[in-house]
């Protein structure tokens, strides 16, 4: 029978003696501890030990095991489960008895990868073996354990090798941060809110009903072209697939707009905003970086590649791009018949694509930001670090030629950018052309506070737009669907990840048509769209979008300013 997990399961009671706060921190570790294993790994402990201080607490696995699968309290486990009530004790079990069916060797490919070992790193300050750093022993137990075909945490647990020691103060710092996570998040929400509440009352009355929907596709017919391009001086071939409206009127020029997905993305990505520009006379380019798309991490997954993404990537994604616009340039008479407009290109990126576009836009790498964020080890809990913090591993003694700026592109719209480490806020000081930035509130991989709306202040441009959606995620992980895929592959993809609700797509295709039209364009019908009495008119319920414009963005920085100091 599948469990779902839930984390939020034990209630802490009021007491006054440190002797009920240590026991209450003890049943609080045992309920979130079986879940963070669920993801790591096991060898041959008998017993694990929590740590508080010098206070050390040891509970058998035999008793533990016994609880799991029979419900029976030994006496050792009455002292911690006197804090759980009788349903919460049932959902304990549910935990403990929880199986996951994993791929021995592609957990071991991820586990062994250098964002791998970084994760271990991670969570070994947390659980430590004999006194130590437990990554490599976490390691270890979760491939011992998926290569037992019985992945439930008691056997991950067994499959330890040495005394496991979970550091109870290092784990609720880290549930601490958590929270402090959430209450940000919930705060942030309010607050755009209220902006663009306020800003809608000031902004011209418009009737958007009256007015052309945006959400709905465009009058233009479109094709699609592939593209296989081949960079000589990098010996590179990537693919592009380009969306060309076909019937435009004679000599009208064709606006640019190009996209670059994120990590480990096919190239079917995207596809909404792509046809959905495609529709009203863009010309979309969207762009597949082969050391870092879906071919690229199933290499990984199946030990034809090293790692999840090839280092380079951080360089070679804007060259891409740079490249691509060369060649349109050189093609554009004979194949487009001149009607491209290639002096006024739009650029769009999502995650890692986002880097792309803010590289492109004249962002720069900040190795001295990474060397603070990521030594000796990563230590904030925000995923995005694992993958940015890679770029320490890029040669720096000529990091000033990471200069990726291209002129043509005069405007970026970025949806959850890995960037806040990388860039860092002198980062961004070159940048002087207009953005839209997209977030979501639940943004699990960069979380939108920190990797949203600090990066986001930095900006120093005078037209930059902040979007968030209520709900949307970086990734809509189905976490149910876990338990019954065994590998990661094309089939399974769709199960694992659920598509983008079509509201917040419609949200993405409105704005970004907007935008685009504002800036490439240059077709000022479009600026009333680029407001949020606009964005309150297209809100849905339960997906509610906030929207700061020119205008009112400065209150939003004002706000996040004093919070950060």
């Amino acid at each position: 029978m599948n469990r779902k997990i839930n984390l939020d399961i034990f209630k802490k009671r009021r007491g006054k003696t440190k002797k009920r706060i240590l026991l209450c921190l003890g049943s609080l570790l045992l309920g979130t501890i079986p879940f963070l294993l669920t993801t790591f790994s096991a060898k041959a402990a008998e017993q694990v030990y929590l740590n508080y201080g010098i206070f050390r607490i040891g509970v058998s696995l035999g008793a533990l095991e016994n609880y799991a699968e029979t419900g029976k309290v030994d006496e050792e486990l009455k002292l911690y489960l006197l804090f759980i009530n009788v349903e919460n004790q049932e959902k304990l079990r549910n935990i403990l008895n929880f199986q996951l069916k994993i791929n021995p060797r592609q957990l071991t490919q991820g586990l062994y990868s250098q964002m791998g070992e970084n994760l271990l790193n991670y969570l070994g300050e947390m659980i430590q073996v004999d006194g130590t750093n437990g990554g490599v022993a976490i390691r270890e137990a979760l491939i011992t354990t998926a290569e037992s075909q019985d992945f439930t945490p008691i056997n991950l647990l067994k499959n330890f090798s040495g005394q496991i020691q979970f550091d109870i103060l290092k784990i609720l710092a880290t549930k601490r941060e958590f929270v402090s996570l959430i209450q940000d998040t919930e705060k942030l929400l309010l607050e755009v809110n209220q902006l663009t509440l306020t800003a809608a009352n000031t902004e011209p009355k418009v009737n958007f009903s009256r007015l052309p929907d945006l959400r709905q596709p465009g009058n233009f017919y479109f094709y699609q072209e592939t593209l296989k391009l081949y960079d000589k001086s990098r010996q590179r071939q990537f693919i592009v697939n380009l969306y060309l409206p076909d019937n435009l009127p004679k000599n009208q020029t064709m606006p640019v707009v190009i996209l670059s997905p994120g990590l480990a993305a096919k190239l079917s990505q995207w596809q909404h905003l792509a046809k959905h520009l495609a529709s009203y006379g863009f010309a979309v380019a969207k762009v597949q970086h082969p050391g870092s798309d879906f071919n690229h991490f199933q290499a990984f997954l199946d030990g034809e590649e090293k790692d999840i993404f090839q280092l380079q990537e951080f360089i070679n994604r804007p060259l891409d791009i740079s490249y691509l616009l060369d060649e349109l340039e050189l093609r554009n008479k004979s194949q487009f018949q001149g009607r491209l407009n290639l002096k006024n290109v739009g650029m769009a990126g999502q995650s890692f694509g986002a880097y792309t576009a803010l590289a492109l836009a004249g962002a720069k790498i900040n190795f001295e930001q990474l060397k603070q964020d990521c030594l000796p080890q990563i230590k904030s809990l925000n995923p995005s670090l694992f993958l940015q913090c890679r770029a320490l591993e890029l040669p720096q003694k000529n990091y000033q030629n990471y200069n990726f700026r291209d002129e043509r592109i005069k405007s970026v719209l970025v949806m959850d950018p890995v960037n806040g480490s990388i860039f860092g806020q002198s980062g961004f000081s070159n940048i002087n052309i207009p953005i839209l930035w997209v977030a979501g509130s639940e943004d699990q991989l960069t979380p939108v506070v920190r990797e949203q709306v600090y990066p986001f202040t930095w900006l120093p441009v005078k037209e930059k737009y902040f979007m968030l959606t209520k709900g949307a995620k970086h990734l809509d992980f189905n976490v149910t669907a876990i338990q019954d895929v065994e590998s990661v592959d094309d089939d399974s993809l769709n199960q694992l990840v659920s598509a983008s609700s079509p509201v917040i797509k419609s949200y993405i295709n409105a704005l970004g048509l907007a935008f685009f039209q504002m800036y490439v364009r240059n077709d000022s019908d479009y600026f009333n769209y680029l407001g949020s009495s606009y964005a309150l008119a297209i809100s849905e319920e339960p997906y509610t979008l906030g929207f700061l414009s020119t205008l009112t963005v400065e209150k939003l920085a004002q706000l996040f300013a004093r919070n950060n100091e």
